[in-house]
């Protein structure tokens, strides 16, 4: 997780599988007033009424990036709490599959899709759709958006596909 200072907004890039993802992107959407989405980029327009909110929320996050990068700059925390009333765009770094697969891709390679390869066992494939599937889950979707649902539908749907077809050549390899 990182955080950046611009002259026109705050920039929060955390990687997308991260622990901080979900918990950030819940603090901008629920907690903070004026969130909105462009192009998947969470964005947060501070209100007069939030700023002690915002600056808890900013000091929290810089201690968190401090602690896991350990460094300390007393001089960047002064910076993020004087331009606390700036936009904050919640970017993810590291991205998943895209929830809107290309049918193509993943029906000629499913180990893509899995980020598996096909020299792994059958075992191990099997613990990396397990993953997968639990995030793609559309029970375990947080946001109540009804086009995010059907993405994670659609992604969840192609995930089971790509592992039955795995699966069923893994077998039969050992068969023959």
């Amino acid at each position: 997780m990182r955080l950046h200072i611009m002259p026109h907004c705050i920039i929060i890039r955390v990687a997308e599988n991260s622990p901080f993802s979900l918990h950030v992107k819940t603090f901008l959407s629920k907690n903070l007033s004026r969130s909105f989405w462009v192009n998947e980029t969470l964005i947060n327009i501070c209100t007069p009424f939030e700023t002690q909110k915002r600056q808890a929320f900013l000091t929290k996050l810089y201690y968190t990036c401090a602690q896991i990068s350990r460094t300390h700059d007393a001089s960047f925390l002064k910076k993020l709490l004087l331009s606390c009333h700036k936009p904050i765009k919640l970017m993810h770094t590291k991205r998943t599959p895209s929830p809107t697969p290309k049918s193509d891709t993943h029906t000629k390679n499913p180990y893509r899709l899995l980020k598996a390869h096909p020299d792994e066992s059958l075992h191990t494939i099997r613990k990396k759709y397990l993953q997968l599937a639990k995030e793609f889950h559309p029970d375990t979707l947080v946001d109540e958006n009804p086009l995010m649902r059907q993405r994670h539908t659609e992604m969840f749907q192609h995930i089971q596909e790509a592992y039955a077809t795995i699966k069923a050549e893994k077998i039969k390899e050992n068969v023959a």
